[in-house]
């Protein structure tokens, strides 16, 4: 039998199954050709879009004739894959890792057009300028015919020819590529250059640092007209441009480095055998933690997942600044050498299961539609390659299948973890861009818990965490007994001594509080059922007693009040001077011997006696309206209503008479269970702020927020706040630039937070002083 070797022959037909049908989609073409200029070393990259005809164009490092020869022109041969061409991996300023690897990219131009030109000049060398000139057209009239007999037209130039737009650019060129694409196969019009404008933002980098130093602009001069109307109506609207409605000019979207201010974001990362996770929310960092690394394929990848959660608030943000709707834009992308693979991430998307688990629990669980970020991989080795088909995401690895089941439980699980029990269970907090409601007692338990369980684990290790959100509370907050649980774990963690001191100290001071206040409430029970039983001998009596009734008239007609709001309000003040009378004795206690006291341990100690001072100075204001009934210390009724009628009822006469107090109540009805002491606090600490700011009005207007819940706007014609005052920090205890105390809008804030409410400075208001804005969410209000 004689046997002989025998070859492939290849056809003119590879080229079309290499080009338009290999790549199907006329953007991914495009990025074909950028991923080349990524890889050349390029810096800058210029897409022309002009009458029948695309130009790519960079300053890349460029080719000499034996790269056309052996490279460029050697089908399916890339340079990136062959780890001996060290030559290559020279000159390409550098970078470790490349976009593309399979050697066919170049094929994406007979997706474009029929006919290329290609001009390049080799970085680092006198030569002269390559030029290329290949007729696709040529390899589609014979499919019989051999590949390599299509001629290409080389020939050498002296300078790259350019169209005038882009004259500048090619005069600053050293080396570099272009590639002149014509009799294009289909028409861009402005909407597809827009659509392939606002998806390079996401090939490249869509969170606003830099990838390399890799800049891409578009220029397409029969669009400048429409761009400069697009400008005239922002403008005109008085609302920034959207980058999208912008043709012309750089390809970026720097919207993240906003939203990093505005929503809750994670940064993953592995180093080594180690995963570190940071955690930040509305600029706050929560925690940081480090734990074992149990992804073994993923070792030196340079794994970093960057994933933001977008709450109601900050969707607005993003689809106001981008153009379009997060959704649309898309969701979790994956890069793989700082290039994007696609389709992951895109509308409709779903490689990492992000949205099957949502339908297991719509509730419980965060899915594409709120959350927006961005996972990058290095390498080119076989576990992380694109399938040939550019845009069927990554071939089945076991390295891929641990990328999905990192990203799915150390990122998206992590930041999940946080999100659902600290702001979905606060409904208002969507609509927040700031640490408003969670700078409240109820808030800061929230974010203490979600820390606690995170590292209540021996493989966690805790390297930082906030102590502006995670800390004590409040001694009379709802929430400190069980929030001590959390901050000992915290504590426990960090090693940090002097933390868990202030906790025992804390908790030591808090049964005493609870101790005494229980004897208080029994001296008090027993006045008021001594007092109703005198009431009784007393109505048996009282025709003895018409003659002095009626010398008391007068009294009668200021005070009117009936013998069981008597009691009730006597029983309140009794609890409140015990109180304060168990603090002022916890601070002779805790300083006695001692020469000097910390200011920060006599002001907790003087803000609690203060706080429970309003309280008895509220229950006074009560006693002088015979229309305000007390029954007990918490009622259930509209808090609206309540807050109008206390406004018009009393706090309009304690305003003075240089201070008018308005108050407009458009909220149908807003029920509640509330301490209407506490809501007496929150208008008095305001109004009497206004009136020492010298205003003449102060206006209450309420009416019903987006979620249902009360949105109260305060607003008053005062001197404002005073020259340096830090907004920020105006609700702190303590803080103050006058001769307050510096207690009145923390006990409002310590109030609202404690009713499930938030209170925030506003810049806009229909008036020249101060402006707040609170929120109070319905009760009970899930995600």
């Amino acid at each position: 039998m004689t046997q002989k070797s025998l070859h492939f022959d290849v056809s003119t037909g590879l080229k079309r199954v290499l080009g338009q049908e290999l790549i199907t989609d006329d953007e991914v073409a495009i990025f074909e050709l950028v991923k080349n200029s990524f890889d050349a070393g390029a810096t800058e990259v210029k897409i022309l879009f002009d009458e029948d005809l695309i130009v790519v164009a960079d300053n890349g490092s460029g080719m000499s004739y034996d790269d056309l020869i052996n490279r460029w022109l050697f089908v399916a041969y890339s340079a990136k894959r062959d780890a001996s061409e060290d030559d290559f991996r020279d000159r390409i300023a550098n970078r470790t890792h490349y976009a593309g690897s399979k050697g066919i990219g170049r094929f994406s131009t007979d997706r474009l057009g029929e006919d290329i030109v290609l001009q390049t000049k080799l970085k680092g060398r006198e030569e002269r300028i390559h030029r290329l000139e290949i007729n696709w057209a040529l390899f589609d009239q014979n499919i019989k015919a051999k590949f390599e007999s299509i001629p290409v037209m080389y020939e050498e130039r002296n300078e790259f020819e350019v169209l005038n737009h882009l004259k500048s650019f090619k005069e600053s060129l050293v080396s570099g590529t272009i590639i002149e694409i014509k009799n294009l196969r289909f028409e861009w019009n402005r909407d597809e250059i827009k659509n392939l404008k606002s998806s390079l933002a996401k090939l490249i980098n869509p969170f606003g640092s830099d990838v390399d130093e890799f800049s891409i602009d578009i220029i397409a001069p029969h669009e400048e007209d429409r761009d400069h109307e697009a400008r005239l109506r922002a403008k005109s609207k008085g609302v920034p441009l959207s980058s999208r409605d912008i043709i012309n000019g750089k390809v970026g979207n720097f919207i993240f480095s906003d939203l990093q201010e505005k929503t809750t974001f994670l940064i993953v990362e592995i180093i080594d055998d180690k995963i570190e996770s940071a955690l930040t929310d509305r600029g706050e960092l929560i925690y940081k933690i480090r734990e074992p690394n149990p992804y073994p394929d993923l070792e030196g990848s340079g794994f970093r997942c960057e994933m933001y959660y977008l709450n109601h608030s900050a969707k607005l943000t993003f689809a106001r600044r981008v153009g379009l709707p997060s959704v649309q834009f898309g969701s979790v992308f994956l890069f793989r050498n700082g290039f994007r693979v696609y389709p992951v991430g895109e509308d409709g998307d779903d490689w990492f299961g992000f949205a099957r688990r949502k339908q297991q629990g719509h509730s419980r669980y965060l899915g594409t539609r709120e959350v927006i970020g961005r996972i990058d991989v290095y390498g080119d080795n076989e576990d992380f390659q694109e399938s040939s088909s550019r845009n069927q995401g990554l071939i089945d690895t076991p390295a891929v299948r641990q990328l999905q089941k990192c990203v799915m439980d150390h990122c998206l699980r992590r930041l999940e973890k946080y999100v659902v029990p600290v702001s979905w269970v606060d409904k208002a907090e969507a609509e927040t861009n700031d640490l408003s409601r969670l700078l409240t007692d109820p808030g800061r338990a929230r974010v203490s818990a979600a820390v606690a369980a995170l590292v209540d684990n021996d493989d966690v290790e805790l390297i930082d965490f906030s102590r502006r959100l995670v800390g004590l509370l409040n001694e009379r907050s709802s929430q400190f007994e069980s929030s001590l649980v959390d901050l000992r774990t915290i504590a426990g963690k960090v090693g940090d001594r002097e933390f868990l001191k202030g906790i025992d100290q804390a908790e030591k001071r808090f049964e005493e509080l609870r101790t005494s206040e229980s004897e208080a409430r029994k001296v008090a029970d027993r006045q008021r059922e001594i007092a109703l039983r005198a009431t009784e001998r007393a109505a048996v009596a009282e025709a003895a007693v018409e003659v002095e009734r009626r010398r008391s008239h007068f009294l009668e007609a200021a005070v009117n009040l009936d013998t069981a709001t008597i009691v009730n309000l006597h029983h309140q003040v009794t609890i409140y001077s015990v109180d304060i009378n168990q603090q002022i004795e916890n601070l002779i206690t805790d300083t006695q011997g001692q020469e000097t006291v910390p200011r920060e341990a006599l002001l907790q100690a003087l803000e609690q006696i203060a706080f429970l001072n309003r309280k008895v100075q509220a229950v006074a204001r009560f006693a002088t309206k015979a229309n305000f009934q007390l029954d007990s210390e918490k009622i259930e009724a509209d808090l609206a209503s309540f807050i109008e009628e206390y406004i018009d009822g009393i706090a309009r006469g304690a305003g003075g008479a240089r201070l008018r107090v308005v108050v407009e109540n458009d909220h149908p009805e807003f029920r509640k269970r509330f301490n209407p002491i506490d809501v007496s606090i929150v208008v008095d600490n305001l109004v009497s702020n206004a009136r020492r700011a010298k205003a003449s009005e102060i206006r209450f207007t309420l009416r019903q927020s987006a979620s249902k819940g009360l949105l109260i706007n305060v607003s008053d014609n005062g001197r404002g706040f005073a020259k340096g005052v830090d907004r920020g920090r105006i609700f702190e205890m303590g803080y103050t630039t006058t001769h307050g105390s510096g207690l009145g809008l923390y006990h409002v804030r310590q109030v609202l937070g404690q009713m499930g409410g938030s209170i925030d400075v506003v810049n806009e208001h229909p008036m020249s002083g101060v402006g707040f804005s609170i929120i109070i969410a319905k009760s009970g209000n899930k995600k």
